[in-house]
């Protein structure tokens, strides 16, 4: 491991290929954010379509709404393993892989006769994504210089952010116009496209990936710090945000036909964040971490105290998506900069974990407390999360030994 940490990593096997100027970067990163709008787009495709699925497989609601839980799932058990085990397949070929695997499984999906098979080719492009976030914050830093890795970043999940907030509303429109299986066959044509791209504007080979620092013991105390924080972050913030229509509309007094504004402008709130994230992270890389969960602690336990002001409760809840927005560039750039191999494969598992756990956080809050109590209940696992976060200092002696070990 000290060699790697002296040296960096490339995300492919073999010798290093040189860097890429900046078209061929720019070209990367859109195909790659491209992906990543594809995926989510798959994620949460079923969401939109759920009454349609269920009738037409005649399963209840609840058993429908598996194909998302498991699919999260997959991913949390599968991102790791499979990203060790295609570590060493060149740049190109995995990715094209991937999204070859995200076309059969969307196409699996549309023509698939019964409940078992839709399912299984749910999990069949589960495991394709799993692979994708694994690699693909790696590949997209690989692209560009150190100190940019931060916009790469961010490219990429810009491109996730546009799965939820067009792909899903796209899928969801075409699929109640034309029947929930177009919804798929659209989204394997669009695979299509992007895998063309893939092909076209990736590298064989990535380029190095090195290291921003040559600190073994306070790298890997932040690197560890960073991972748990998100967990809990993200718990925090789906603890919440699972539940915040009905918060809206019975706490806050928001009117029903409101909430979809809001929520418009939480998404917006997001996408700054976005932005924003890498420029914190490069700027204030110990820091970057600490401040955007302390926005979220103070914005859901201000959304507690402040519940039923509807204006503020508007508020509140935006800053609370600003702060996830951060938080998920700076801490996927800090484990790029910190992280051993299959660092990111890591930092998507949190995410997911994260992503599974914080409706069940907000759901014993709500049936122990109420609807308000799920704000309070985001807010404790967000302190937890910033104590976490915090910045913390490094012994010279504990310094040595982790020179020692590595």
């Amino acid at each position: 491991m000290g060699s790697w940490r002296k040296q960096g990593a490339s995300v492919a096997g073999g010798r290093p290929a040189a860097p890429l100027g900046a078209g061929g970067a720019i070209a990367g990163l859109v195909a790659l954010g491209a992906c990543a709008a594809c995926f989510n787009t798959a994620e949460s495709l079923p969401i939109g379509l759920l009454p349609a699925i269920s009738s037409s497989m005649h399963r209840s609601l609840s058993e429908t709404g598996l194909l998302v839980t498991i699919y999260a799932l997959v991913v949390v058990g599968a991102t790791v393993p499979l990203t060790r085990l295609t570590r060493r397949i060149p740049q190109r070929p995995l990715m094209a892989a991937v999204v070859a695997g995200l076309i059969l499984g969307s196409v699996g999906s549309a023509i698939a006769p019964d409940y078992v098979l839709l399912l299984g080719s749910r999990i069949f492009t589960a495991l394709a994504q799993s692979i994708f976030w694994g690699v693909a914050p790696v590949q997209a830093a690989a692209l560009v210089s150190a100190k940019s890795r931060g916009k790469a970043v961010t490219a990429v999940l810009v491109g996730s952010s546009a799965g939820i907030v067009i792909g899903l509303p796209a899928g969801t429109w075409l699929g109640h116009a034309a029947g929930w299986r177009v919804s798929f066959i659209a989204l394997a044509a669009l695979a299509v496209l992007v895998l063309a791209a893939v092909v076209v504007a990736l590298p064989r080979r990535a380029t190095a990936l090195v290291r921003m620092s040559d600190e073994p013991a306070r790298d890997l105390r932040r690197y560890r710090a960073v991972v748990v924080a998100v967990t809990l972050a993200v718990t925090a913030f789906y603890a919440a945000y699972t539940y915040v229509s009905p918060f809206l509309v019975h706490v806050s007094g928001v009117s029903h036909a409101a909430v979809a504004l809001v929520l418009l402008a939480a998404g917006l709130a997001s996408s700054v964040g976005l932005a924003g994230g890498g420029v914190l992270y490069a700027r204030h890389p110990r820091g970057a971490i600490a401040a955007p969960v302390a926005v979220m602690v103070v914005a859901l336990a201000c959304l507690f105290a402040f519940a039923s002001d509807a204006g503020l409760a508007v508020v509140f809840v935006s800053l609370d998506t600003l702060g996830l927005g951060i938080l998920v560039v700076a801490g996927q750039t800090a484990v790029l900069d910190l992280g051993p191999q299959n660092g990111t494969a890591w930092f998507s598992t949190a995410f997911n974990v994260g992503i599974a756990s914080g409706p069940l956080v907000g759901a014993l809050a709500l049936a122990t407390s109420g609807l308000r109590a799920t704000a309070f209940a985001a807010a404790i696992v967000a302190a937890m999360a910033l104590c976490v976060a915090m910045p913390r200092r490094v012994t010279p002696a504990a310094n040595e030994r982790a020179q020692l070990v590595s």
